[in-house]
C-alpha cells in the first residue's frame, strides 16, 4: 500500500472524486504495482473469512458517510484524499484507484488484497485501516489514519543539507530510537509471514508527536506465496540504461506460479536499498533476510545521511547490489564520526550473502540495544581488549579523574623543577591520588567479574562450551582473586583431561585463592599420576566423576573427546558402556553405529525406554540418529550441526527442539510424544517430512504453512478436515493419515 502518499500536501479545488467504470487494465499494465498474493491471508486472524471475496462490501452511497476535503497525494494506481467522517466526526484519509486510471477485475481484488493485508498487520507503528468497501458501481476504496508530519526521507535530506533547526531535533540517538521502533514493525510482519520488500527512508513517517508508521506494503507479500514461483528469474535488462530517478520502485509481474496460473504477482524494491536477490530477480531467494538487508541500507542512510548504493542507471546500480560493492559508512561520512560498532552492525545487515546477515530482525535489534547499552555487539566480534575497552567507556567518571590526575602530575613535575624536595611531595601526593583511581577500576572490575562467571554458568549449562571457556577467561582477568571461578576452571581442566593443570588450580598451588573441593583434587591427583586416558579406561573415567561429585563435567567431558580425531572400534563400545553408567536402570541396551564417512554419523539408541542421558553423544557429528522408544533426553547434548534426520518417537519429550544445531533437518518423527505446540517448527526452514501422528491434545500451528520445502506430513486421522492440513495439500504436500 502506497501509504507514502497520505501526508500533508496543498489541497485541490475540486473535492468531490468521479464515479468511473470498470475497463481493461492491460492498457496501464506498467503503471501497475499492487501485490496480489494467494488467498490463504492470516487464516488464524481472519477464520470466518479465509477467501478475500468482495462479499458484503457493498456500501451503497460512500457520500452520505464522507465527503472530501482535498487530495494528499497520487501516485501509481492509487490516490489518497482527505476526508471527513460523518460517523466518527473526524478526519480520516481515504485511499481509492485513480480517476484517469482504468482498473480491471484484478487490479480491484488486488486493491482489496493490500487493504486486507494491511489491516491485519495491528501493530502500533504500522497505519491502521478503519474501513474497506465497494461503493455503488463497484469501485473499491478503503479509510485509514490521516497522518501528520514529514517521511524520514524529508528530514535527512534536511540533515544532509546542514540545516541547523533538524540537526537539533533529530540526534542520532533519537534517529536510532525511529530505527528501533522500524524493526519492531518489520519483527512483527515476520512473526505474520509477511515480507515488506520496500523499506527506504520515504516509506518511513515520522508524525508531529514522535509517533514512527511504516508505509507503502504494496510489494509485501507472503512468504508462502514466493514458493509456488517456478518461472524463469526477472529480468530487469529493459531498464538497464535507463536513467536513475530517486526512490524509483521497479515492479514486475509474475505471470502465473505452479499452483495457481490464473494469478498474477508482483516482485521488485528501490534501486539503492533492495537487495541483492531482488537485483537477481529470483522469487525463490527472497526471504525474510531480505528485509534484514534493507533494514542495514535504511540504518546506512539514517547515519551518513546518503544512499548506501547509487548511479546513474538502474543498470550500475543493480549491478553494485550485487557485488556488494558500496563504501564503509564509516568512510563513506568521515565527518560524522560514526561509532565504529554501528558499522559492523550495518555491514552485518547488508551481507551480499543472506547466511552471513543476521538470522532474523530480532537480532538487529539485540545488537542495536548492545550499542545503545555500552556492550559489544556480536557484528564486531568482539575480543577480550574490547570487552575492556566498553567497561572502561562505561566507568567514564573513573577513568577521567585518572586522566586528570596524570595530567596534574606532569604539570606539577614540570613547573616544580626548581623546587625537587617540594615537588616529592606533591608527585607523592598525586601518585597516591592516582593508585586511589587505578584501585577505583580494579574494584569495578572486580563487581563485574562475577556477572561473567554467571553467564559462564549459564552457558556451560546450555553446552557452549568455547563461549563459557572465553567468559570464565574474561571474568578471572577482571578479578584474579575470584575463588568460585578458579574452581569452575579446574573442573573445566579436568573434564578436558588436564589433569596436571587442573590439580594444581584446585590445590591452590597456582597463586591465586580457590574455593575448595577435595574430592575434585583428588580426582585430579589419581588421574595425573595414572597417565594419558584411552578408550578402554573411559567407562571407569566416568564411574569416577559421578564417584567424585562432578557429574556436570561429563558432557564436556564427551565433547572434548568427540570433537577429537578417534578409532570407532574402541571407542563406540566406551561410549556404550558409559550409557550403562549414566542410565543405572537400563537393562539391555540397545545401541548401534555406523559410518558415513566425512558426512557424520548414524546412530541407532532406539528401543531403550529407560534411557535418559545421552551424554556420550555429545560433540559426535551425527547425520541421522533413531531416539525411538527412549525417556526424556536433553536434546541440546546433540550439539554438532549437520543432522538431516531425527525420531523421537514415543519419547517422553513435551517440547520442540530448540536450538541452532538443528537448522539442517530434513527428516522429523515427533509422534506419539508429548510435544502439543508446534509454534516453532517455522524454525526447521529445511524439514521436507514431518511425523506428528498419535500426539493426545495437539494443536495443528497455522505456522506449518511457512515450511515452504515441506513435501510430506504424517498425522492422525482427526486433522483430516483441519484448514492447515487443508492448505498443505493444496499446495502439494503428501497428507499421510493414520489412525494410532
Amino acid at each position: 500500500m502506497s501509504d507514502s502518499e497520505n501526508k500533508d500536501a496543498p489541497a485541490e479545488k475540486t473535492t468531490r472524486t468521479p464515479n468511473r467504470e470498470i475497463g481493461n487494465a492491460n492498457l496501464f499494465a506498467d503503471d501497475i504495482i499492487f501485490s496480489n498474493t494467494e488467498k490463504i491471508l492470516f487464516e488464524e486472524d481472519l477464520e470466518h473469512k479465509p477467501n478475500a471475496s468482495r462479499d458484503g462490501l457493498m456500501d451503497g452511497n460512500p457520500e452520505l458517510r464522507y465527503s472530501a476535503n482535498k487530495k494528499l497525494n497520487e501516485g501509481g494506481m492509487k490516490a489518497i484524499w482527505e476526508v471527513d467522517d460523518h460517523r466518527t466526526a473526524r478526519k480520516v484519509a481515504m485511499a481509492l484507484i485513480q480517476d484517469s486510471k482504468i482498473a480491471s477485475e484484478d487490479d480491484i481484488d488486488s486493491f482489496l488484497y493490500e487493504a486486507r493485508l494491511t489491516a491485519n498487520l495491528q501493530h502500533p507503528n504500522i497505519i491502521p485501516i478503519y474501513d474497506i468497501a465497494l461503493d455503488e458501481n463497484g469501485n473499491p476504496y478503503f479509510t485509514m489514519k490521516a497522518l501528520k508530519g514529514e517521511t524520514l526521507g524529508d528530514i535527512i535530506k534536511r540533515l544532509r543539507t546542514g540545516n541547523a533547526e533538524y540537526a537539533g531535533r533529530f540526534s542520532r540517538t533519537r534517529l536510532l530510537g525511529i530505527f528501533l521502533k522500524v524493526c519492531n514493525a518489520i519483527d512483527y510482519a515476520h512473526t505474520k509471514g509477511v515480507i515488506h520488500l520496500d523499506l527506504k527512508p520515504s516509506n518511513i513517517n515520522i508524525g508531529d508527536f514522535g509517533e514512527v508508521h511504516v508505509l507503502d506494503w504494496g510489494l509485501s507479500t507472503l512468504i508462502t506465496h514466493l514458493n509456488e514461483y517456478d518461472g524463469e528469474p526477472v529480468s530487469w535488462q529493459s531498464m538497464d540504461d535507463v536513467e536513475l530517478e530517486n526512490g524509483q520502485t521497479l515492479t514486475r509481474y509474475l505471470e502465473g506460479t505452479a499452483k495457481r496460473r490464473e494469478h498474477k504477482n508482483v516482485v521488485g524494491g528501490t534501486p539503492g536499498y533492495m537487495s541483492p536477490e531482488q537485483a537477481q530477480g529470483v522469487p525463490s531467494d527472497i526471504d525474510f533476510q531480505t528485509d534484514v538487508y534493507m533494514l542495514g541500507s535504511l540504518l546506512y542512510e539514517i547515519l551518513t545521511y546518503r544512499c548506501p548504493i547509487e548511479g546513474g542507471t538502474v543498470k550500475e546500480v543493480l549491478q553494485k547490489t550485487v557485488r556488494g560493492d558500496f563504501q564503509d559508512p564509516g568512510k563513506r561520512a568521515p565527518d560524522l564520526k560514526l561509532p565504529a560498532p554501528l558499522s559492523a552492525i550495518v555491514l552485518k545487515a547488508m551481507a551480499t550473502d543472506p547466511a552471513d546477515r543476521y538470522p532474523n530482525v530480532a537480532a538487529l535489534i539485540a545488537d542495536i540495544h548492545k550499542f545503545q547499552d555500552g556492550f559489544a555487539t556480536t557484528a564486531e566480534n568482539p575480543t577480550f581488549i574490547t570487552h575492556t575497552h566498553l567497561l572502561i567507556k562505561r566507568h567514564k567518571l573513573a577513568v577521567s579523574l585518572i586522566g586528570a590526575t596524570v595530567a596534574i602530575i606532569a604539570a606539577v613535575l614540570v613547573k616544580s623543577f626548581d623546587s625537587i624536595r617540594q615537588s616529592e611531595k606533591v608527585a607523592v601526593t598525586a601518585l597516591a591520588k592516582l593508585q586511589e583511581k587505578n584501585d577505583y577500576i580494579a574494584n569495578t572490575a572486580r563487581k563485574v567479574a562475577p556477572d561473567y562467571l554467571n553467564l559462564t554458568l549459564q552457558q556451560e549449562r546450555n553446552y557452549a562450551f568455547e563461549k563459557a571457556e572465553q567468559s570464565l577467561d574474561t571474568s578471572l582477568a577482571f578479578d584474579p582473586d575470584l575463588e568460585a571461578a578458579w574452581l569452575l576452571k579446574g573442573k573445566l581442566l579436568l573434564s578436558q583431561l588436564e589433569f596436571s593443570n587442573a590439580w594444581k588450580i584446585l590445590s591452590g598451588n597456582h597463586g591465586h585463592p580457590v574455593q575448595k573441593d577435595p574430592p575434585a583434587v583428588r580426582l585430579a591427583k589419581k588421574y595425573m599420576e595414572l597417565g594419558p586416558i584411552t578408550d578402554a579406561g573411559l567407562p571407569q573415567l566416568v564411574k569416577d566423576f559421578v564417584a567424585y561429585n562432578i557429574p556436570e563435567q561429563l558432557p564436556r567431558l564427551f565433547y572434548h573427546l568427540n570433537k577429537q580425531p578417534f578409532n570407532p572400534e574402541t571407542r563406540f563400545p566406551a561410549l556404550a558402556a558409559s550409557f550403562e553408567i549414566l542410565n543405572p536402570e537400563l537393562e539391555d541396551l540397545n545401541f548401534k553405529w555406523q559410518t558415513t564417512g566425512s558426512s557424520g554419523w548414524i546412530i541407532d539408541i532406539g528401543n531403550n525406554p529407560e534411557l535418559d542421558n545421552i551424554a556420550p553423544l555429545c560433540g559426535l557429528e551425527i547425520l541421522m540418529l533413531n531416539a525411538s522408544t527412549i525417556g526424556a533426553p536433553d536434546l541440546g547434548l546433540l550439539t554438532e550441526k549437520g543432522m538431516v534426520e531425527l525420531r523421537l518417537r514415543g519419547t517422553q519429550l513435551n517440547h520442540l527442539i530448540d536450538g541452532d544445531q538443528f537448522n539442517e533437518l530434513q527428516s522429523l518423527d515427533i509422534s506419539r510424544t508429548g510435544i502439543r505446540n508446534l509454534s516453532n517448527i517455522i524454525k526447521l526452514s529445511k524439514l521436507r517430512t514431518l511425523d506428528i501422528s498419535g500426539i493426545e491434545g495437539l494443536t495443528i500451528s497455522p505456522q506449518l504453512i511457512w515450511n515452504r520445502n515441506l513435501k510430506m506430513l504424517t498425522v492422525s486421522e482427526e486433522f483430516r478436515d483441519d484448514r492447515t492440513i487443508q492448505s498443505l495439500a493444496r499446495r502439494g504436500v503428501i497428507i499421510i493419515y493414520t489412525d494410532h
